[in-house]
């Protein structure tokens, strides 16, 4: 389920006051003004920048030299160019960098626009760079999926099938292997760049894991803290599927077609694990990874088979021949 994006100038406030160094000199009231609308056509674009008077950033960046510019017009064009920016609607907040005075008069202007001000003991360049990883992560495109997301040997593995078919029992034992847990029956997932999707847990149900017979069990203070992962990019989905003997000897044994499931615009390679008795799926995870893992280096062990199959065909009619 894809999940609406919210953004305020109070929640940029307080998540980065230390990081970004902020103080709030102006504009208390503007504080529910969205960084990013929700009715953005083409979400993230022009979010921060320095100062633009025409094409404005949602953030707008007032350095050095953008101060020296406001400060040093005359009196006409001052007001006229002031009241332009800090009522325009395309702005969201303005931030001064460089630890610099912002003059009284531009405080009393935001504080009757209702224009968030704050200033930045950070140079211009590295609050830019800053605010716009922040502003990227936290914009991007996410949603909320059923199953189990887990780091084994470094790879971002999501568990998933139907309610009930033994996710968080495997999930279970791969973390007693060794392997960690990101996040266990709601993973949430967010596109951080083109081809990449981070999945997560959130932050109040961090590190439990819901076991039919066990209940709600807490995976750090079962196996420590390295067992769990704050994040983890998916790279693999392992689909868990009750399969009668039929329906399981007639499966393609070689899987030459390889599958993939799209999740905001971005596919993931996707294998699918038949649950029966007597199978030890937490190796079969295993298996699947390392199969990946050669994938990504270049290798296929069906292509490999195929060949030396033709080739023994071919020396034995070759054989026959002679």
């Amino acid at each position: 389920m894809t999940q609406p994006i919210s953004l305020t100038a109070g929640d940029l406030y307080r998540s980065q006051q230390t990081r970004l160094q902020l103080d709030w000199a102006a504009g208390p009231t503007g504080s529910d003004r969205h960084i990013e609308r929700p009715d953005a056509r083409w979400a993230g674009m022009a979010l921060v920048g320095y100062l633009n008077t025409v094409h404005s950033n949602r953030v707008q960046v007032v350095g050095i030299p953008e101060m020296e510019y406001l400060t040093g017009l005359d009196e006409r064009h001052s007001i006229s160019t002031i009241n332009n920016i800090f009522t325009s609607e395309r702005t969201a907040m303005i931030i001064v960098s460089d630890g610099q005075d912002v003059p009284d008069h531009l405080l009393s202007v935001a504080d009757a626009a209702d224009m968030p001000l704050m200033t930045s003991q950070l140079p211009a360049p590295e609050l830019i760079h800053n605010l716009q990883y922040f502003l990227a992560r936290e914009l991007s495109p996410r949603a909320t999926l059923h199953g189990v997301l887990l780091s084994v040997m470094g790879h971002g593995v999501m568990l998933t099938g139907e309610s009930g078919i033994g996710k968080s029992e495997l999930a279970l034992g791969l973390v007693s292997r060794g392997h960690h847990l990101v996040a266990d029956d709601s993973v949430m997932v967010r596109r951080t760049a083109p081809d990449v999707l981070e999945g997560y847990c959130h932050s109040r149900f961090r590190n439990f894991l819901e076991v039919r017979g066990l209940g709600i069990v807490n995976i750090t203070k079962m196996f420590g803290e390295t067992a769990s992962r704050l994040s983890k990019q998916v790279e693999l989905i392992v689909h868990l599927q009750r399969m009668d003997p039929e329906r399981l000897n007639n499966m393609d044994r070689l899987q030459q077609e390889k599958v993939y499931r799209e999740i905001l615009s971005i596919k993931i390679p996707e294998v699918t694990i038949p649950v029966t008795p007597g199978r030890d799926l937490s190796i079969l995870v295993e298996g699947a990874v390392r199969s990946q893992i050669l994938a990504h280096r270049g290798y296929d062990a069906v292509d490999e088979f195929i060949i030396r199959q033709e080739e023994e065909i071919s020396a034995k009619s070759d054989a026959e021949t002679e």
